[in-house]
């Protein structure tokens, strides 16, 4: 039965080994950055990030992600550091409706993100953000 649950925990990675040594129930997991709801939690804190800022009239766009956690707790948190990039889109309706390309002097951005995730009800939200200009 404890396995059973392990693998629940593990439903949003790529899969479950077994292994109940791996973590700890409400411990942040590695998880693959390239995986579908992973990618699904990016694309929404990037969107979200933009609405927020859209007074500044600037759209930036995922560059990359370079780690990525779950952590369940009431539901899911992706704890997510991705690479954004500024865009030629002076907006998030701009964004959205035409191809944005990443500005040819585009100032990046390190940021953290957490989306907090309730699948049976239907609820997602960005629930932390913290950026900081990316050198390379």
């Amino acid at each position: 039965m404890l396995l059973f649950w392990w693998c629940v925990v593990l439903f949003a990675s790529a899969g479950c080994s077994g292994d109940p040594r791996e973590g700890m129930t409400g411990e942040p997991l590695r998880v693959p950055v390239n995986g579908t709801k992973v990618l699904r939690a990016a694309h929404f804190a990037v969107s979200e990030f933009n609405r927020v800022h859209a007074a500044e009239r600037v759209a930036y766009k995922l560059v990359s992600i370079t780690s990525a956690k779950i952590q369940v707790v009431a539901g899911v948190d992706y704890i997510l550091d991705v690479l954004l990039g500024r865009t030629t889109c002076q907006s998030l309706s701009a964004a959205d409706s035409e191809p944005c390309f990443l500005h040819p002097k585009a100032n990046e951005l390190e940021c953290r993100f957490v989306v907090a995730e309730i699948p049976w009800e239907g609820f997602r939200a960005l629930i932390k953000t913290k950026c900081h200009p990316y050198y390379d």
